[in-house]
């Protein structure tokens, strides 16, 4: 009586399907429906293909309420308990009817269900996300300070070389190695900045500092590489803005050379204008616009939401150097520092980026 009891009640009610790793059926008693072996879970029914990026997770076990399966006019609302198994253990599928038992509660039912697994599915990719961010910016921060200490002798070597004896030719050979492993450099520190970035480890600096000054030495660096591609070059900076401010001088100066050199990459011909005005100020405060306009080649609409992004060019062209962070640098060291960055561009007329930042006034 005990087992005839078992058998109309609960035997009947039940299914198991054992998995493999990859979601393959192995096995299944069929009790419920008939599910074909040898075939991928997710292919029996599209509720199934959310198992399938659960498998990884050894000895978890996961339920689902109120599942709904139409398959071969076979109409079910099942619960699902699942077990992503072990290394040494297949995963395995119970499907439990409670067809009746749901019937009154259907639409709620199903709705929380939806709910729970969209949450645990989002909570998987957060903490996929999370782990691939902190493996890129490990790696990125190991692989900058290993190549740092080469770089650094490489650019000795050539210094020294350079005063020795050589011929016209031998010369240029060496101002090309130079400037080949300044590039290089760069691209270095635009590595390792990143990493910091992202990583929570930049921090802004609060110092005194003459505006004049940093601007004498930016424009030092910035006009040898404008004439080198015979572009014209306009300074407007705005009279009597206060001269000695408080706030992070390299990386302002860091950000104003990374807009300036990507105007400069990507203007041929034309003019590329700089310019410096005040947008709001207090007694102890002063927000200064900084402006960098060039006749470039632009860039279209659809690629705006990529400007910022790491790693991401605009142009395809071989031509043009770059692992594509100068702008995604910018931006972050622009929110760092609480200023605000916008832009606007037009394939083949340039484009003008504007930042402005807040500094307070040295007394």
């Amino acid at each position: 009586m005990f087992e005839k009891i078992r058998n109309k009640y609960l035997y009947n009610k039940t299914q198991v399907v054992v998995l493999n790793k990859q979601g393959t059926v192995i096995k299944s008693d069929d009790l419920l429906f008939n599910v074909p072996k040898k075939t991928s879970i997710s292919n029996f029914h599209p509720f199934f293909e959310t198992i399938i990026s659960l498998i990884d997770l050894e000895y978890n076990e996961f339920t689902f309420s109120c599942i709904h399966i139409d398959v071969n006019n076979i109409k079910k609302t099942v619960d699902v308990i699942f077990n992503s198994g072990s290394s040494n253990e297949n995963p395995f599928l119970i499907l439990i009817d409670f067809t009746e038992h749901y019937n009154n509660f259907q639409s709620i039912a199903q709705e929380k269900n939806e709910s729970v697994l969209s949450f645990h599915l989002s909570e998987l990719k957060n903490q996929q996300l999370e782990s691939e961010k902190n493996f890129k910016n490990k790696f990125l921060a190991n692989v900058s300070h290993d190549l740092k200490t080469p770089i650094w002798g490489l650019k000795f070597f050539l210094n020294f070389l350079e005063k020795t004896n050589l011929t016209d030719d031998q010369l240029d050979y060496v101002k090309t190695l130079k400037d080949t492993t300044t590039h290089i450099h760069h691209l270095v520190q635009d590595l390792l900045d990143l990493s910091k970035i992202e990583s929570g480890q930049m921090n802004i600096v609060k110092e005194k500092f003459s505006l004049s000054e940093g601007l004498t030495n930016l424009l030092s660096i910035i006009k040898p590489k404008v004439e080198e591609k015979n572009i014209e070059f306009k300074v407007n900076i705005q009279d009597k803005i206060t001269d000695q401010l408080i706030g992070d001088k390299i990386r302002l100066n860091q950000i104003l050379i990374n807009l300036l050199d990507n105007s400069i990459k990507f203007t041929k011909k034309g003019t590329i204008t700089f310019e410096i005005s005040v947008e709001s100020f207090g007694e102890t405060f002063i927000a200064l616009k900084f402006i960098v306009k060039d006749t470039g080649t632009g860039f279209s609409s659809s690629q705006k939401s990529d400007v910022f992004q790491s790693f991401k060019k605009l142009h395809n062209s071989r031509k043009i150097e770059g692992l594509g962070l100068g702008l995604s640098i910018v931006s972050n060291l622009v929110e760092l520092m609480n200023g605000k960055i916008d832009y606007q561009t037009e394939v083949g007329k340039g484009t003008t980026f504007e930042v402005i930042l807040p500094f307070e006034i040295a007394k």
